[in-house]
């Protein structure tokens, strides 16, 4: 089994920063990527099954301003889109373009809202969590490119720092923007069933970020519900064995706390390896029907801590996932892994990350090693 690849330690949030200062204007943000992974999989007293995988991974999100407050976002992905055959080795392969976001964005001072295709925000594991493998083991409820809109409300205070409640509604993308352009594929469609893909408004996800109280200053908390009602499928091959369909519920507590020992923002002093702090990072994810598939609860544990010094940040994850269907045995599955992050210059990064995974029955040996180039104009 090859667990998919998310680079999670290098991609930056994208923030509306590249500008040449003039409105209306266009500006783009940029995260070109080359990466290789490697898995030596092992199902029982099986041999060694050994797969490696070589690709680009170019994300870019341009934005088109009217206002310093409004804009379109067109946000695409060019990445492996086909996996790669178990036993194979494959370089540059499978792959295709897809759109990820394309939306109508206002950020003021207290509110921030959006309306297209965007990425729902629930969860903080994808992106808080080092490594390179934990963003594919959690994608369960990480709900990108949908239909629909978020708004976010700022509640800034001195003793409590930022209480930001947002809410979300939403539907699966079913639209030719679900395709992958440049390689064979094929649309979503409404008979496909699943969790959100109703083509109505009624999944939503409401979130309380938490940042920045006075008496802890570099704490950052997340609570959120999330409820997705079940997609109705009128295929004529309904899978084998059928499954019932059912509504899917999600709740999420996560921590994230940072202790600076050089209190700086100095880009010199960070790269001279004289900046140091510590992020300890966990977070715990409860669905109900995962997948909308009757039955199929599961939880999600990530933890995580990160050192950054000078132009290294150092990181360990491991995410435990509890599989408890209802009339079979329960399972776990895991994914634990280290790696590294070396800055080279200010737009450059290189990492390294192995570790060992667990899914189906099977475990892995993970190793992968990528090249970052980041960027804005």
């Amino acid at each position: 089994m090859k667990i998919r690849v998310a680079l999670i330690a290098l991609a930056l949030p994208f923030a509306a920063e590249a500008s040449d200062g003039k409105f209306p204007g266009a500006g783009i943000d940029y995260n070109n990527v080359v990466q290789y992974d490697f898995s030596r999989l092992t199902t029982g007293g099986q041999p060694h099954t050994i797969t490696s995988d070589g690709y680009l991974d170019i994300t870019s999100v341009a934005h088109f301003r009217f206002t310093p407050e409004s804009e379109i976002w067109l946000g695409t992905e060019i990445s492996p889109v086909v996996p790669v055959p178990p036993g194979q080795r494959r370089w540059v392969g499978g792959t295709g373009l897809n759109v990820t976001d394309l939306n109508y964005y206002y950020q003021g001072h207290d509110s921030t809202f959006r309306i297209g295709k965007y990425e729902v925000p629930f969860g903080r594991a994808q992106d808080a969590a080092p490594g390179l493998y934990t963003g594919n083991f959690v994608s369960a409820y990480d709900l990108a490119g949908v239909i629909g809109g978020n708004y976010e409300y700022r509640f800034y205070t001195d003793s409590l720092g930022i209480i930001a409640p947002a809410v979300s509604t939403y539907f699966a993308d079913t639209s030719v923007l679900s395709k992958s352009f440049f390689r064979p594929s094929s649309q979503a469609r409404r008979s496909d069933g699943g969790s959100t893909n109703t083509g109505k408004f009624n999944n939503y996800a409401v979130v309380v970020n938490w940042l920045a109280p006075e008496a802890i200053p570099y704490l950052e908390v997340q609570v959120g519900y999330m409820s997705n009602h079940k997609g109705e499928p009128f295929a004529p091959s309904p899978p084998d064995p059928p499954q019932i369909a059912a509504n899917e519920n999600l709740r999420t507590v996560s921590l994230r706390y940072m202790l600076p020992f050089t209190s700086t923002t100095d880009l010199g002093t960070t790269l001279s390896g004289h900046y140091v702090d510590i992020v300890p990072f966990v977070e715990y994810v409860k669905v109900d029907n995962e997948g909308g598939v009757a039955g199929m609860d599961t939880s999600y544990l990530t933890t995580s801590l990160t050192v950054d010094y000078g132009r290294w940040a150092y990181g360990v994850t491991r995410t435990y996932k509890s599989i408890d269907p209802s009339g079979a045995s329960r399972s776990d599955e895991y994914v634990a892994e280290a790696s590294v992050v070396y800055h080279l210059t200010g737009l450059i990064d290189v990492a390294v990350s192995g570790g060992r995974g667990k899914q189906g029955g099977s475990t892995s040996n993970l190793f992968g090693v990528a090249f970052a180039f980041n960027g804005a104009f």
